[in-house]
């Protein structure tokens, strides 16, 4: 198991809350789904796979980071329905633009793209997606970014992530949910609200879910949303 993988799922409170994301794409991708083509954009060792059904084809892709792609490399070597493609910028994906899926998922990816580029990244899911986009992101905005950037400052060992790099007065906005006044970086600053507004310039958003909290966003530590592709006349 990857350092990653370690931190995040070897168990307790942190392995089930990281869950989630995959339990909540289970929901969204059932065995009723027979047959179906699938793109996943920071697939990392495409742990997302052991939660749905086999799709008929698969392309993921990711940047490699902490060995990631080098695990699913190993685990599903001369798999005959899958490809794994190292991106770190959209332009190592044109090879793909032509290419048509049923799904694209990216779960806890969105938040680490940096703004300037995120929404070719966007585009380029919106040109190749035929049926339904499915995200996740994290809440990094009131209360609960509040809990979850105390718990890393008050817990030793916890994963800190870029916590140390808030100053005061950033945390005094990010609790307000006032993200334009905090220095955006990964996590940090990141406001699914955002997200929203910008996927909606290339997808019908449907459905925007907390979770756990289905009906609660802003109260849950992660956002579902599920978006369609805008049809084009």
């Amino acid at each position: 198991m990857s350092n990653y993988n370690q931190k995040l799922f070897s168990g307790g409170i942190r392995g089930y809350l990281h869950h989630m994301r995959f339990n909540w794409l289970k929901k969204h991708i059932t065995a009723s789904e027979n047959s179906f083509s699938l793109f996943e954009l920071g697939c990392f060792d495409c742990r997302s796979l052991g939660f749905i059904p086999k799709p008929t084809s698969y392309v993921g892709a990711d940047a490699g980071w902490e060995n990631g792609l080098d695990e699913a490399q190993m685990n599903y070597a001369n798999v005959p329905w899958m490809e794994l493609v190292s991106a770190r910028s959209v332009h190592d994906l044109e090879n793909y633009r032509t290419r048509r899926f049923d799904y694209s998922v990216a779960l806890e990816t969105l938040e680490h793209i940096p703004d300037h580029v995120l929404e070719g990244y966007i585009e380029f899911l919106a040109q190749v997606t035929t049926k339904r986009l499915l995200v996740s992101v994290p809440v990094e905005i009131g209360p609960v970014f509040l809990a979850k950037h105390l718990a890393k400052r008050l817990i030793p060992n916890l994963e800190s992530g870029d916590t140390d790099t808030y100053t005061l007065a950033e945390v005094y906005w990010a609790t307000r949910g006032r993200t334009d006044k905090v220095r955006r970086f990964e996590h940090k600053g990141f406001d699914y609200r955002k997200l929203i507004e910008l996927l909606s310039k290339h997808f019908i958003v449907t459905h925007v879910e907390g979770i756990p909290f289905k009906s609660f966003p802003y109260w849950s530590f992660q956002v579902g949303i599920v978006a369609e592709p805008k049809v084009v006349s």
